[in-house]
């Protein structure tokens, strides 16, 4: 079964085998994808062939003309019953399978592991084959996988310095994060010059939205009356949160409220907003740095091994952001501070200049360059 695996997008025609073939693995969540395929896109400008190896939610390179997309059988093991571990465990084995007849098959020059848990087989499959493989980690925390795969590989490219649970002996590189193309265009967008209108954008993802819903607007309603009317809220949540929040904005006197829950110009509220209320992701604390924007982060409690809130304290430790404790939240000391804020556009200004300072907006191409020394027996 396993010699019939096969690529979605077989029409991709892949020329100049004598060219280096690297294969780039990774889960299927959009997290994920995204900086796959910046450093798919940089290895082809560099001259590369490039396979990328996913789970059944991963979605083929439709950009990437020369990018085969093949699918390896995974499923997370993690916060599951017994019974669905065992059946996550299998799937992993035998998506090592599949990977250790596509390795075979391929015999890459690198295997390029981007973390999530499909990218457990195909990067295991490549180690047993004796390929050099190199790691990327997003978070400040070594993912679990990574963390299993850690020590077999040539390399971990990290997002951020320090990145905790690294084996003692593994080279690591801060490249920083593979960003999407519409972040890199506006990136270092000078600040907004403008006091009034002060422009707030509110996001917490699918998983943590709730809170921004919920409780943040309690924030909002203590602020003085003549600081709201100077305020334009604009703020992503979840569809079953939309009328409540509606509603309790009409009470306050904002000069304008957008809610929604999807925005599909993301790089463009970034850039116009004077402060971002958010979550601690990678991916978000990435667009905040290559952007240059202050923010008031509230890391998601439930994230694996708390690594939201090593991402946020890193930030807001080189005074780019202000770190809120959902655990510990209170409102009338986080409104105090969000008055004191907005009230000093200076310090706002400085803290985006702190932001950007932190950037690594040629990540993908740094991993690219990290690849060639590797293919060539060097590491660094």
């Amino acid at each position: 079964m396993t010699k019939k695996l096969k690529p979605d997008n077989q029409n991709k025609k892949i020329t100049a085998t004598n060219r280096p073939l690297i294969v780039v693995t990774t889960g299927g969540s959009g997290g994920h994808i995204f900086p796959a395929e910046a450093i798919a896109a940089a290895l082809v400008e560099q001259n590369y062939r490039v396979i990328f190896v996913t789970d059944k939610r991963g979605a083929a390179f439709h950009s990437l003309p020369t990018v085969q997309t093949y699918r390896l059988a995974a499923e997370s093991v993690a916060g599951r019953s017994i019974f669905h571990k065992l059946t996550a465990a299998v799937k992993l084995f035998w998506g090592a399978v599949q990977g250790i007849h596509l390795m075979a098959k391929l015999r890459p020059s690198l295997v390029i592991g981007v973390g999530g848990y499909a990218s457990f087989p195909a990067v295991m499959a490549a180690q047993m084959c004796h390929i050099p493989v190199m790691l990327h980690e997003q978070n400040a925390v070594l993912g679990r996988a990574n963390r299993v795969l850690a020590n077999s590989a040539k390399l971990i490219a990290t997002s951020f310095d320090p990145t905790l649970m690294i084996p003692a002996g593994i080279t690591a590189v801060r490249v920083g994060m593979p960003a999407r193309a519409p972040i890199i265009q506006v990136q270092h967008t000078p600040y907004p010059k403008e006091k009034n209108p002060i422009r707030l954008l509110i996001f917490g993802g699918s998983q943590g939205a709730t809170f921004f819903s919920r409780k943040f607007p309690e924030v909002l309603k203590k602020l003085p009356k003549e600081l709201q009317k100077k305020i334009i809220i604009t703020q992503q949540a979840r569809a079953e949160d939309l009328d409540y929040l509606k509603t309790f904005y009409k009470k306050i006197p904002f000069q304008k409220v957008t809610i929604s829950s999807f925005f599909d110009n993301m790089p463009t509220l970034l850039k116009e907003s004077h402060l971002v209320i958010c979550r601690g992701g990678a991916s978000t604390i990435t667009e905040l740095e290559i952007i240059g924007r202050p923010a008031m982060i509230v890391p998601l409690p439930s994230a694996a091994d708390n690594h939201q809130m090593e991402n946020a304290r890193q930030f807001c430790d080189d005074g780019a952001g202000w770190l809120i404790n959902e655990k510990t939240f209170e409102v009338d000391k986080t409104a105090k501070r969000l008055q004191e804020l907005l009230e000093a556009p200076e310090t706002l200004h400085e803290a985006a200049e702190n932001a950007y300072k932190r950037s690594k907006p040629k990540a993908a191409q740094q991993i690219a360059e990290l690849a060639r020394n590797i293919i060539k027996g060097k590491l660094i």
